[in-house]
């Protein structure tokens, strides 16, 4: 059976895909490699959950909003353009950590504003390429190496992080692990220069539409509430799980080292979806990762101990891959059902990361109401709670043929 996939040239991805993709390693080695330890910073700083989750508050609902209003703008200037702009401020970001280095407490809204509006442009402009890049006979194909781009960058570059922490008293590691993810990002947006630069042939800016179409395909605007549901627990998800590992160790290089252990899962788990998914169970693997994500909350009701942490993390990382990969192709699918089709690829991507990120900062509002302070009675409960919503995700979905 492999031997027929390899054969098929529909499945084979373009040069330009995978230039794409090298660049995106590039770009989530750089964050895989600092992300967390940004949230840990903080919390080494503070010791404040507060601080943590109004910091990602921020920064999620201004990428919420930069992607809502630089659709337009990505029409007339081109995705190349908006993706290019989306790294060089992600690298500025890491540069001005450096240089205020403890006064990011002090800024840390600012740092916050500035995040969001990076992320904006890059994943509205990256998103839009993914589309134009690949089709439906290779987009799981594409997706899954995605996928396993990421979970390696994830696996490798947080260990490599923790232990160059670890070699340092205080916080200089810190420092010189945001100052590499700094060169990587510029690394990334000399590279982004290479690029191909597509040709922009509709600049019409078709979102006043938005109301018509989903009127007309309420199946499509189930697919885009499906983003909001999708989003509710990736928020809490962005920064409680590493200052849950780091409140039980106190040690920065364990955090790297078993983030590199939950990665390893999602990986294999990545590498398994891009051989064998299609799109006809979209259904039945959202059933299947709403499932293990509650299962893996449960855990966590024991106790928020080494093993039970270990345990819903990995759980986690098991289905998160699938549900992704599902959920991803059967929008991109939809876009090519929807009125004016191609046509409406930005404001689809825009659609989605807006509501996506409106989800993560409703779950990041919901959890600091709750819990301020690593708590079974409460934090527990924020998180199982967040796992149950994600039945209500393969309910919703409508495939073609229903």
């Amino acid at each position: 059976m492999i031997q027929q996939i390899k054969q098929k040239p529909e499945k084979r991805l373009s040069a330009h895909a995978v230039n794409i993709l090298i660049n995106h390693a590039i770009f989530q080695f750089g964050s895989s490699l600092s992300i967390i330890f940004v949230n840990l910073y903080l919390w080494r700083l503070t010791n404040s959950l507060w601080v943590n989750g109004l910091y990602n508050l921020i920064a999620i609902l201004i990428q919420a909003v930069t992607t809502f209003s630089i659709g337009k703008m990505s029409k007339k200037k081109g995705r190349t353009t908006i993706y290019r702009y989306g790294i060089m401020m992600t690298a500025l970001f890491y540069l001005l950590i450096v240089m205020v280095q403890e006064e990011i407490v002090t800024y840390f809204y600012l740092f916050a504003l500035l995040r969001g509006i990076a992320q904006g442009l890059y994943w509205v402009a990256y998103f839009t390429i993914v589309h134009e890049v690949s089709s439906n006979e290779n987009r799981h194909r594409y997706l899954g190496w995605n996928q396993m781009v990421m979970g390696s960058t994830n696996l490798i570059a947080p260990a490599l992080a923790g232990f160059m922490i670890g070699l340092f008293n205080g916080l200089a590691g810190y420092l010189l692990v945001f100052s590499i993810a700094f060169l990587m990002f510029f690394v990334a947006t000399l590279r982004s220069f290479r690029i191909k630069k597509e040709s922009i042939r509709h600049r019409n800016y078709y979102m006043k539409y938005l109301g018509q179409i989903v009127e007309r395909n309420k199946a499509f605007r189930n697919a885009l509430f499906g983003w909001f549901i999708i989003g509710f627990p990736q928020g809490i998800l962005m920064y409680i799980p590493a200052i849950l590992i780091y409140s039980i160790f106190e040690n920065e290089s364990i955090v790297g080292y078993l983030n590199a252990l939950f990665l390893a899962v999602s990986i294999l788990a990545s590498f398994i979806i891009s051989r064998f998914a299609n799109i006809q169970q979209t259904k039945k693997y959202l059933w299947i990762a709403a499932t293990g994500f509650f299962a893996s909350g449960l855990f966590l009701t024991w106790e928020i101990a080494i093993v039970t942490v270990i345990l819903f993390m990995v759980t986690q990382n098991i289905f998160k891959p699938l549900q992704a990969n599902a959920y991803a192709a059967y929008y991109f699918e939809w876009l090519d059902r929807i009125p004016l089709g191609n046509e409406f690829r930005v404001e689809s991507v825009v659609l989605r990361e807006t509501i996506i990120n409106i989800g993560r900062g409703l779950g990041i509002i919901v959890f600091m109401i709750f819990s301020n302070e690593i708590d079974t009675n409460t934090v527990v409960y924020v998180i199982v709670l967040a796992m149950s919503i994600q039945f209500i995700l393969p309910v919703i979905t409508k495939l073609k043929e229903e």
